[in-house]
């Protein structure tokens, strides 16, 4: 099974530690360079953000930090649906855990029934839903929000086809919209024990940071609407879940 890495070009130090702290435990993996958004979307994917709708039910548009980090995700998805097989994607700002060669290993096996597998640590305090227990210690379960990080998943290419399908436009950061499965309809599986955790002194250099404009009020009321609204959407789509 391949292993991406979505790691910035010029990010040599990054590039080196995942390198090294992979080879420690004998794992290979393959470097993607991520796409900048800084320096702007490659040419086909530069109309997918909807900075009108953004602006309006999020007070801002999408960072270029966020629009580089969709599009680096978005062309890992493609890269699965061409390669027609699972595929592992990590951010560079990860460690691997102590688990990281046995949740690999196990991966081709729990791809042949979920199509999603979330692979770190969720950064809230999100409920899950215990889907199935192994003999092995392995343990299944369903995030009831998986709005927080994509610093590390695996995909089956139904996954991956159903991700771009539905990001035509992007309306959202992509670990939002990966958290969204009432609009693509891959359910939120996480695989415990974790592969892989963010350490302290490692942040995104691909989303980067960016000054925030003030939130006009209007636009705070229609957030508020657009939060419900993705509330209630979830919340059924818990309910309905088998």
């Amino acid at each position: 099974m391949k292993l991406f890495v979505i790691n910035l070009e010029n990010a040599l130090e990054r590039r080196q530690r995942v390198t090294e702290k992979l080879a420690e435990i004998g794992v290979e993996c393959e470097f993607f360079a991520a796409v900048n958004g800084f320096e702007g979307l490659p040419e086909e994917l530069a109309d997918k953000p909807d900075d009108e709708y953004r602006i309006k039910y999020r007070g801002r548009p999408l960072t270029p930090g966020e629009k580089g980090v969709y599009a680096s995700h978005y062309l890992l998805w493609k890269k699965c649906i061409e390669l027609d097989e699972p595929i592992a994607i990590f951010e560079d700002d990860f460690l691997p855990t102590p688990f990281f060669s046995q949740v690999i290993a196990k991966l081709p096996e729990f791809h042949e029934h979920y199509d999603y597998l979330r692979l770190e640590p969720q950064d809230t305090n999100f409920s899950n839903k215990m889907v199935e227990n192994t003999p092995d210690g392995f343990q299944v379960v369903m995030w009831m929000d998986n709005a927080g990080g994509a610093r590390g998943y695996s995909i089956t290419p139904k996954a991956a086809k159903r991700f771009v399908e539905e990001s035509e436009t992007w309306l959202c950061a992509v670990d939002n919209f990966i958290g969204e499965p009432y609009k693509h309809h891959i359910p939120s599986m996480g695989l415990i024990p974790y592969a892989v955790y963010n350490p302290a002194d490692m942040e995104s250099q691909i989303q980067n940071k960016a000054v925030l404009s003030k939130v006009a009020l209007k636009n705070k009321l229609f957030r508020e609407i657009a939060r419900l609204s993705r509330s209630i959407k979830l919340w059924k789509w818990n309910v309905s879940f088998k």
